[in-house]
């Protein structure tokens, strides 16, 4: 098998220099012409990971390679070189992509991240059979980074029953992964158990400004923090929703921040959590590498106050759209059944702007099942407490109801 060597470039090193930021507790290394990186055990991670879930399309509905292979270029060359693929993005079209465009350089040269799909498993033999299947798909012998995929409510079971974790592990202890970990999107009552149960070398969480309060993203993070498990961050833009801004939430940024793109706050808000080791970003042109990388050369972490600009745009978004929800929590204090109902507008507000249905349920699945629209019993004490005057019970069950109508 061909071993990569990693190598960590000390203060000293030629062209480099490392620096402290933060707390003191978050190395930094920045090269002249690269991204910055931040320190992973024995790796150097850049803070853009390339996301290969939105990759170039052409007409015919396939990865248009001769774009795919520009922005892999150019993220090569300014030291982006973490990339992170899965069984089923672009149709499972994005592993053999992939595969032909990172096989142009040496294999000790980028870092490749890759999932187990637990939807696909019906036993342990199916975990190694589909490892093979993907280290063929990709041109790799071993992967740097490899995850059980989509943890969640309907997926935990699963993944117990097949033993993944174990036999994953059984592929790191035979050199075929570097580290293991797990891509999440469940409650933090799930998560919980899942870091209780083994030892991860790293998670992927969804972790963003506007879903920090509104899907408990906050809480998941502090779980894994005091777990003292490092966090990779996927969809810190929310699908693109955090890139195409409401006029209020714009005005809000512009006025703070003039010279600022939306895309490029979301990023360093993201990056600047201190147990974030590096940022995805799922890119589908030259245009949008350019100018994330452009973000990572100049990175710094937020500062306080454009940490509270965050809030107040969140806040915004979360109170435009369908329902005029200000997030005032005034509903939740007298409501016998405890549903989480800030959230679930907020979910139904975005998934009305974006008409992302994907996103939509996945966000809902992460509601506990306590919290969720279809709990309410129509007592009517949320519509008396609420400020906007909003019928509450009717707008659950609306919520509900297209929740149930897109999963069939």
């Amino acid at each position: 098998m061909k071993r990569r060597e990693f190598i960590v470039n000390t203060a000293l090193a030629v062209g480099g220099t490392a620096l402290l930021t933060g707390c003191g507790k978050k190395e930094l290394i920045k090269k002249e012409g690269q991204v910055y990186k931040r320190k992973f055990k024995d790796l150097e991670i850049p803070l853009l990971g390339f996301g290969c879930m939105r990759l170039p399309m052409t007409k015919n509905n396939e990865i248009d390679m001769l774009e795919l292979d520009k922005m892999v270029d150019y993220s090569m060359e300014h030291g982006a070189n973490y990339f992170d693929t899965a069984y089923m993005y672009v149709n499972g079209q994005s592993e053999n992509a992939m595969g032909k465009t990172l096989n142009r350089y040496k294999r000790e040269d980028f870092i490749l991240a890759d999932k187990s799909p637990i939807y696909k498993m019906r036993s342990q033999e199916d975990v190694r059979a589909t490892f093979e299947e993907q280290c063929k798909k990709c041109g790799v012998e071993y992967f740097d980074f490899y995850m059980c995929h989509n943890i969640n409510v309907n997926t935990v079971d699963i993944y117990k029953k097949v033993k993944m974790y174990d036999e994953i592990m059984k592929l790191k202890q035979e050199g075929r992964i570097k580290y293991v970990g797990f891509s999440f999107h469940g409650t933090p009552e799930i998560l919980r158990d899942v870091v209780q149960e083994h030892k991860w070398d790293f998670c992927q969480l969804q972790i963003n400004y506007l879903d920090w309060d509104v899907v408990k993203a906050h809480e998941q993070y502090e779980i894994v923090q005091e777990k003292k498990i490092p966090v990779i961050v996927m969809e810190p833009l929310r699908g693109g929703g955090l890139v195409n801004l409401s006029d209020r939430a714009m005005n809000k940024l512009k006025e703070a921040y003039p010279d600022t793109t939306p895309a490029e706050f979301g990023l360093r808000w993201a990056a600047s959590r201190q147990n974030v080791i590096t940022v995805l970003s799922g890119m589908s042109n030259l245009q949008q590498v350019k100018e994330n990388v452009q973000t990572f050369m100049n990175y710094k972490d937020m500062d306080e106050n454009e940490e509270k600009t965050a809030d107040e745009i969140a806040k915004i978004l979360q109170s435009q759209g369908e329902i005029n929800c200000t997030a005032c929590k005034y509903c939740m204090e007298v409501c016998p059944k405890n549903i989480n109902i800030p959230a679930a507008f907020a979910l139904y507000n975005q998934y009305k702007v974006t008409n992302n249905k994907m996103m939509f349920t996945i966000y809902y699945d992460t509601l506990a099942e306590a919290e969720k629209p279809e709990q309410c019993i129509k007592c009517g004490l949320c519509s008396k407490n609420c400020p906007q005057n909003l019928k509450i019970p009717e707008l659950l069950t609306e919520i509900s109801e297209e929740y149930k109508k897109i999963k069939a």
